[in-house]
């Protein structure tokens, strides 16, 4: 099947979206592609394959699979303490006792770290680039007072921004390395991803920019998120069809980057919160199991859908914050009438 773009315009006029990119998989393989209207509202600048959206939240679908490929090489553990081979700073609970916390409830939002209220906000990046190990710390404007376990680790789901910064922090402390440099190296040249990172001021790149429920800029200031592993990924659904073919590859054997286990491992249902699995949500069950990843910050809004069993994919990318989920807005009719 192919996308019906005269569908889709008319919905992105309905919803005020200005722009949005949009990738099918079906068989495993990218199947269609399209991208429709324009980077920011009056622009006249109309979104290319190479147009980079903010992926938000779906920036822990992609950490996820870059600490399962280091889970398999060795380099992490997935049910050890991440204390133990945190060096710049140490997780702890509200006495300050040293948490038990492991990297495997970490990536099932089931460590018992509770965001503050508001959770990591996004600022001006006239803020700065903070290092982590402060962030952690509550030393500045992103968030107010140390991050702590409040809960019993292994338990309630609770999304936290928080959990994955400190999944960044472990990479870096055990790479010794950057997070950005590491995913370079570990997930976007081998997988081909020429148009990803975490930086939206590229000489020659083009960024769209995001917008609100009535299509307004949210432009001048840049919403800015200094926590790469958790919401800082700029990037194109055609990159991210990469990641989900890779994973359908690995499930039948043939994957370049990760194992068949390693996948089943990231499909693998939390036994007390079902829908968790390693950094992504899940639904249905064996060949029918799916997989998805949602974005949505300041002025953007995404989705990322996948039957890894049977190859299938929908991946959408949009310049809007519409203030409704995702399944109610645009992304939720043009799912309904590609994919049921």
């Amino acid at each position: 099947m192919s996308l019906d773009v005269a569908y889709i315009e008319e919905r992105m006029k309905h919803y005020r979206v200005p722009g949005c990119s949009i990738a099918w998989i079906e068989h495993g393989r990218l199947m269609d592609a399209k991208q429709l209207g324009t980077v920011a509202t009056g622009s006249g600048q109309r979104v290319t394959a190479d147009t980079r959206f903010n992926a938000c939240s779906m920036s822990k679908f992609l950490t996820s699979v870059l600490v399962l490929k280091l889970v398999e090489a060795g380099q992490l553990a997935l049910d050890e303490p991440v204390n133990d081979r945190l060096v710049s700073w140490q997780l702890k609970d509200v006495v300050s006792t040293p948490s038990e916390v492991t990297l495997r409830q970490l990536l099932r939002h089931e460590s018992g770290i509770v965001d503050a209220t508001g959770g990591f906000g996004a600022l001006d990046v006239t803020f700065g680039r903070p290092s982590m190990a402060a962030l952690m710390n509550g030393d500045t404007p992103y968030h107010d007072g140390p991050v702590h376990v409040t809960g019993e680790p292994g338990q309630a789901f609770h999304f936290s921004d928080a959990g994955f910064c400190l999944i960044q922090l472990l990479v870096e402390d055990v790479m010794k390395c950057p997070f950005a440099d590491v995913m370079r190296d570990e997930l976007f040249i081998p997988l081909d991803m020429h148009a990803s990172g975490y930086d939206f001021e590229v000489e020659g790149v083009t960024f769209a920019s995001g917008h609100d429920k009535h299509g307004h800029s949210v432009a001048p200031i840049i919403p800015h998120y200094p926590y790469p592993a958790a919401a800082g990924l700029w990037t194109t659904t055609e990159d991210l069809s990469r990641v989900v073919i890779e994973l359908m590859e690995a499930v039948k054997g043939n994957g370049r980057e990760l194992s068949h286990r390693t996948v089943e491992d990231m499909l693998s249902a939390s036994s007390l919160n079902l829908f968790a699995g390693l950094g992504v949500f899940l639904d249905g069950e064996q060949e029918q199991r799916e997989l998805s990843s949602l974005g949505w910050g300041i002025g953007f809004q995404s989705m990322l859908v996948a039957y890894p069993y049977i190859g299938k994919s929908l991946i959408i990318m949009t310049n809007a914050e519409l203030g409704v989920h995702q399944m109610d807005g645009l992304i939720g009719d043009i799912y309904r009438a590609t994919v049921n």
